[in-house]
């Protein structure tokens, strides 16, 4: 029998199904761990739709969140997939769920489920069979060359003689597994007389280059591009573009994601942006890590979930039409202009290192003293001061796995391509 855990928020006034008008809904949420699903919680909620969310995490940024209606702990969608799609269905049937939306990779063990869910609810996200060839960063590039659209020069690494053959090419190199997050395993390996503008990871001709290749865990080499840096998000029905918002990368954690986010206008993005949703026929959540180099957009890779530019939206912008009430006449739905967000928390830890070892500490200022806090709200403070032990939680983890923090934060919901056994036989109770 599978056990939810249950954690009913008494923050919020009680709303039955009769007091809500037609257009209010009942949303379940995944990735309850993320600051980009608190932040949509508190968007669906403060409109007046009904928050639901679940994570495989005992503490999680929404767990104590007034936003959302009841909180479940479900079984890890990495190590317990049929579980974890019993879980959902269970939830979904007891709460009477209108939307099931994914925010993290969990999107992947849900797609692979997509047939025992889709006939409770509308489930925000393709089938795997369409989000594979996404996330997969050989294959994405593969697409986009497809369409016509510039790429970065890009090598398929399967074999120690794939590896040799793309460092014996004269091009500065960036080597990434096809499945990876974060930046965390990126080499960039920079030829000799060749300037990068950045220090380099490694030099083949003095010493070898070393990455774990196995026959499960292909990589990537791709032509190092130098220019501008963006990540650009977007909302999709059916290949229509219901919702854009672009930031550069300024403050990062290490080498891998971003701290701190300001909306910028950039018709060249949400054009390409259009031009490749649509040639998905896409329906979900999308986003991709762009080089702006000469005028020409080169994408790096996809993420088919959801990415932090959520939290340049606001409840003004109405993000939750471009999910539920998409209406043509107003598409896409975009964040005010010189909308910024940051991770307090982040830009002291990383931030602050980063501006002054690069001159910078002048904008962090200005960051740290007009950009809102994605976690911290007076309306809602307790997440805030959960995250004491959210972070508490990763570190024991840590410690007990000898891995890094950022790794044991996404270690049971990430998916590297491996096959999804998600049969389930029948739906057991809940035990309350």
């Amino acid at each position: 029998m599978t056990s939810i855990s249950t954690d009913s928020n008494q923050t919020r006034s009680e709303k039955t199904q009769s007091d809500q008008t037609q257009s209010h809904q009942t949303i379940l949420l995944t990735g309850g761990r993320a600051p980009v699903t608190l932040d949509l919680a508190r968007q669906f909620a403060a409109v007046g739709h009904r928050v639901l969310v679940a994570d495989s995490l005992p503490h999680q940024l929404c767990t104590c969140s007034a936003a959302v209606d009841k909180n479940f702990v479900v079984p890890s969608p990495r190590q317990q997939t049929a579980a974890y799609i019993t879980a959902l269905k269970e939830i979904i049937e007891a709460e009477q769920v209108n939307w099931l939306i994914p925010t993290c990779e969990e999107v992947f063990y849900i797609s692979a489920g997509l047939e025992q869910l889709a006939p409770l609810c509308r489930v925000f996200a393709e089938p795997l069979a369409k989000l594979e060839p996404l996330h997969n960063k050989w294959t994405f590039i593969q697409r986009v060359q497809t369409l016509g659209l510039s790429a970065p020069k890009t090598w398929l690494i399967q074999t120690e003689a794939d590896l040799k053959a793309a460092l014996a090419e004269p091009e500065q190199l960036v080597l990434k597994p096809v499945y990876s997050r974060f930046a965390s395993q990126v080499q960039i390996v920079a030829k000799p007389g060749i300037e990068l503008g950045i220090e380099p990871i490694k030099q083949p001709e003095q010493q070898p280059v070393e990455i774990d290749l196995r026959p499960d865990k292909p990589w990537v080499a791709q032509a190092f591009v130098t220019g501008d840096h963006y990540c650009a998000y977007g909302v999709a029905h059916a290949g229509q573009l219901t919702a854009f918002a672009a930031y550069p990368t300024v403050f990062t954690a290490g080498a891998g994601s971003c701290i701190y986010f300001e909306s910028i206008e950039h018709p060249g993005l949400l054009d390409w942006m259009k031009t490749f949703v649509a040639a998905e026929a896409f329906t979900g959540q999308i986003a991709f890590d762009f080089i702006e180099s000469d005028d020409v957009l080169y994408p790096l890779e996809c993420n088919p979930r959801a990415i932090s530019a959520i939290h340049l939206f606001s409840k003004r912008d109405r993000l939750d039409h471009a999910f539920l009430e998409p209406d043509e006449q107003s598409l896409p739905i975009q964040p005010q202009q010189a909308s910024t967000a940051m991770i307090s928390l982040a830009m002291w830890l990383y931030g602050l290192p980063s501006a002054i070892a690069t001159h910078r500490l002048g904008l962090w200022l200005q960051a740290i003293f007009t950009a809102k806090d994605v976690i911290f709200q007076w309306r809602d403070p307790l997440p805030a001061l959960h995250m004491g032990m959210v972070l508490l939680q990763f570190i024991r983890l840590s410690v007990q796995r000898r891995q890094s923090l950022q790794r044991v934060s996404t270690q049971d919901i990430e998916w590297d391509g491996a096959p999804i056994e998600v049969s389930v036989p029948r739906l057991p109770k809940i035990d309350r």
